[in-house]
Parts: structure tokens; sequence; C-alpha cells
């Protein structure tokens, strides 16, 4: 007998092909029949007439590191029909750590992954994953090697050029991460420590990686003034080390970039077209999110959180800071990478999205600009006070794209789709809305794409790119991870100013069997597990 029949939906299975009428039954961990499914063979039935049921969604770009083990349900992912996840994103993750430097990387993190009461008593990527595998989390989780992550524990936080035994050493940590089940290795060239890195460093560690079947995730060095220069610099560098290619949350940042969305595509389909398997993720929204620290120029950021609220204190560092937000410096090619948020988008367009102590509760959800004009002060002044005020841990959300060039990035083949959810404060509505969006708004709504096609981007495109064998397309033998959802209702609900909420249209959610979202609400049940390279 099946332990559960989903009847008379429209299984749209993730490869792209147009959806069928069909039932389909679950047994154990696994898709046991596609097809006709008589009444009684299944002990649970769900009537999913009108519904479509498809492969569960998988997020290729999340910042859940921390807090699925302070919250392992990770709910607002799965509530949105979201049964995978990937960490270890931009080059900074939770593992590999050093003990002694804890203390000052969690603090440096706050502002991207949040900072619950968890114990960081793990060394080894291996380690790390033993301790999520305990909390059993909603979504099933897969990691990559974060390379700022591999810099620290054997360079530190500082700007140091890596001489050929710390190569080494930081090759075997590569090396050692990909044993232990990463299933690739991420870089994120605006964030410490890892735009500290030679390019010599650079593709070094991603060979071994490739070498070993990983493929590498980047965060460019600029979305905005150099954003062709970024996407053909990754090009370049994924070549000579020989191995796939997925730039992260691809986009134009910044009203006078607008028009480079178009050619950084091509780009795209020219490096395909040479040979490089290469992909990219983007979510439906036009504004991004990352730490607040990412404000200042990386000189700043040299050493730890604790050595950068020193160098803002610092009346005369202070002013140079400042000096240079308002009149950059001529970028160096191959020196560390700043995206001038405050000058491409200017603070009016920044806002405070999580702070750490209630005292300034207030400043969220306010612009930088706002914030200042109340206080009569100049607004990279207030920045830093900001910072200063709350040691650093801070996140903000920046409107910086064009929906047209959205639309756009959804549409083309390649890309797939991401949350890339930061789940503290008052966060980025994506962290709840991200998949529901795309169904809602650009397949119903704009028709930018159909539904076929969006839910291909969501399922079978990113289980090829994390080497899924047996997820992402709905078939007879696979993983029984799935999603019912309603197309004719189906939207995110949450905003910008009310983020923290479910979407509409999310009917069931099923993870390894494990019926975790019933009716649209959670079950209390979680059946996520932790993916190892090598045994996916």
């Amino acid at each position: 007998m099946l332990d559960l029949a989903i009847l008379r939906g429209t299984v749209i299975d993730g490869t792209g092909r147009p959806g069928q009428k069909a039932d389909v039954g679950i047994k154990g961990d696994r898709i046991a029949r596609v097809g006709q499914i008589g009444k009684g063979e299944a002990a649970h039935e769900i009537q999913a007439a009108g519904a479509v049921v498809c492969p569960g969604f998988i997020d290729t770009h999340c910042h859940s590191d921390i807090m699925a083990l302070a919250e392992p349900e990770l709910l607002p992912k799965l509530m949105q029909g979201i049964t995978t996840e990937l960490l270890g994103q931009d080059g900074i993750g939770a593992a590999p750590m050093r003990q002694d430097m804890v203390s000052r990387w969690r603090q440096y993190m706050s502002g991207l992954s949040g900072d619950p009461p968890v114990s960081w008593d793990w060394s080894s990527i291996g380690q790390y994953m033993e301790r999520l595998a305990a909390v059993h989390t909603g979504p099933n989780l897969a990691i990559l090697a974060p390379q700022g992550n591999v810099r620290m524990v054997v360079i530190g936080m500082d700007n140091i050029p890596a001489d050929e035994a710390r190569l080494r050493a930081m090759e075997d940590e590569v090396r050692k991460a990909m044993e232990e089940g990463a299933v690739g290795i991420s870089l994120g060239m605006i964030y410490m420590p890892c735009t500290f890195s030679s390019r010599e460093e650079l593709v070094r560690l991603f060979r071994v990686s490739g070498r070993m079947g990983g493929f590498l995730v980047v965060h460019v060095r600029s979305g905005g003034d150099r954003l062709l220069e970024s996407n053909e610099e990754v090009i370049a560098m994924a070549r000579e080390a020989d191995i796939p290619l997925h730039i992260s949350h691809f986009k134009a940042s910044g009203r006078r970039n607008w028009h480079k969305m178009a050619p950084a595509l091509e780009a795209v389909d020219r490096a395909q077209c040479e040979g490089l398997d290469i992909t990219f993720d983007i979510y439906p929204y036009t504004a991004g999110s990352t730490m607040f620290l990412a404000v200042l120029p990386p000189w700043v950021l040299e050493g730890g959180v604790q050595e950068t609220l020193r160098r803002l204190a610092e009346p005369a560092l202070r002013d140079r800071v400042r000096g240079q937000i308002l009149n950059p410096p001529p970028p160096k090619p191959e020196g560390p990478a700043w995206e001038n948020y405050a000058h491409i988008v200017g603070w009016e367009n920044i806002v405070i999205s999580s702070v750490e102590s209630h005292k300034n509760h207030a400043w969220v959800g306010r612009s930088v600009a706002e914030i200042a004009g109340e206080q009569g002060k100049d607004p990279s002044e207030t920045a830093f006070d900001i910072l200063l005020e709350e040691e650093g841990r801070v996140g903000m959300i920046i409107f910086n794209m064009d929906e047209e060039n959205v639309a756009m990035g959804l549409r083309h083949r390649l890309g797939m789709i991401c949350t890339d959810g930061l789940l503290g404060g008052r966060p980025h509505p994506r962290v709840y809305g991200t998949f529901p969006r795309v169904l809602g708004r650009y397949v119903r709504q704009r028709k930018d794409l159909s539904l076929e096609e969006a839910v291909r981007k969501m399922t079978s495109l990113p289980a090829r790119r994390l080497g899924l064998k047996d997820r992402g397309v709905l078939t007879e033998g696979t993983a029984a991870d799935l999603v019912v959802f309603d197309p004719e209702t189906v939207l995110d609900r949450a905003t910008y100013e009310n983020p923290r909420q479910y979407p509409a249209g999310i009917q069931h959610v099923i993870v390894n069997g494990v019926h975790s979202v019933k009716d649209g609400q959670f079950t209390g049940k979680r059946g996520g597990r932790v993916f190892k390279k090598g045994n996916l």
C-alpha cells in the first residue's frame, strides 16, 4: 500500500514539458507511482484537482547557515515550497572554522546570517554537517566550501599575501572540505577576507574543487559600475581553473548601470557557446540585501570588526573613509574589490533591515538619509555612528535595480531562482516570498515565462547544477520532494514594510516523503537531510 496519494492534480515534472493530469503515489521517501491510483490504494490522500504537483523548489543561494541550527524548521523557506537549500555562500559561511577566530567571525557574519544563541563548536565542514544533521531541518541542505573561511583558517582576517606554504595549506583545506561532502566552492569578491586574495590564489583553490567534481559559485566584484568587467573576470578564472561556474544573484545595480543587463547576459551566452559550463541565479525583486559593513572600503575591514570600529572612531581615518565614499578612488583591476553602494544608489536607497540592540530598533525600516535628516547629520557620518552603536551587527536593504531587467534575467534559459535570504531583523521580503512571487507575478500576471519553464528553473535546472541525481524531476523512483500549489492564487504576501508573511497558494510541501506543510499549515514534521558530495 502507498503511504500517500496526490490525486487528480496537474503534474509539471520539472523538465519544461507541458503539464499532464496524473496521480502521484509516495511510499517511504520515494515517488512510487505517477499515473492512476485507485480508491483505497493509499493510507492517506491529498485531493489536488485544480492544483499543480511538481518537484520541490531548490534555493541555490541562501544564508540559513546559523538559523538552521537555531530554528531548524526554516519555515520562511519551507512554507514557500523550498525543499532544498544551498549553504556556504559568498565565500563566507559557518565552516571551516578556527576556534580562536569564532568570536571575531560571528560578529562579522551577524549582519548577514544573524547571531542566534548557538554554540559554534565545530572546526571542519564535516563537523558542521553533523551538527546540521542532528537537528533534522525542514528542507534538505547542501553546503559549499567558502573560500573566505578557508583563507581565514590558514591566514586570518588580514590583508596578507599567501606564500607557497599557505597556498598549499589552503588547497589542503579545500580538498578536506570536498572529501567531507561540500558540493563546490564559493567566493564573495566584495567580502573580507576573500577580497584580499590574489588571482593565483583563487584559481589554485578553484582547481582543487573542480578536480573533485565541485563547481564555483561567485558573488562578482561589481554588479554595478564594473559589472561587465567583473563577469568576464570570473569567466576567465573558471576557464583557467577548469571548473563549472555559477554567478550569484545576477543583476545590474544602480540606474546608471541598468543598460548593462543585456550585454551581461550576452556574455553568459557567449561563454557557454565557447564551452564553459555556466549558469546563474536571480531573485524577483528590485532591491538587494547584505551586511551594512559592506558600505565601507575594504581597507577599513582588515583585521575584523573590532579593528573596523577602532578606525571609525578615529577622526582622521573617519574623514578618509567619508572622502572615499564621496569620491571613490579608481579601482585596481586585481586589488581589493569595493561596491560603493552609497555612491551608486545614494543613502536614500539604503535601508537598515536589522540591528542587534533594542534601543536602536527604531532605525529598522528607515533609510540612512532619513535617519541622518532626523539627527541633522551627514549621511556618511550617520552610517559610521550606526555601525559603532551596533558594533557592526547591522543588515541593510539596497534599492538598486530595474524590474524589466529582473524580468529579462528571469526569462534567460541559464538562470535559476534564489532567495539570497537574510533571516534576521525586518528581512527583505524575498526571504518569505521569492518562489511564489515568480509563479504569481512573473508567470500568471506579467506572463514573462510559462509555468512549466518557471518550474524547470526552480527544480531540474538547479538539481543538475548541484549534482542531485534523484531530485528536481518528478518521476517514479526519485526522491519524494514535492510541492502542491494553486496556480490561480499562488503569490507572495511579504512586503518591505511587513516581510514576515507566508505566501498564498502553497498548499502542501513534502520533503523525503514527510508531509511538512498540509493545507498551508506546518505540520510540525521535518524531513530534511544534509547532502554530501558523492552521496547525492
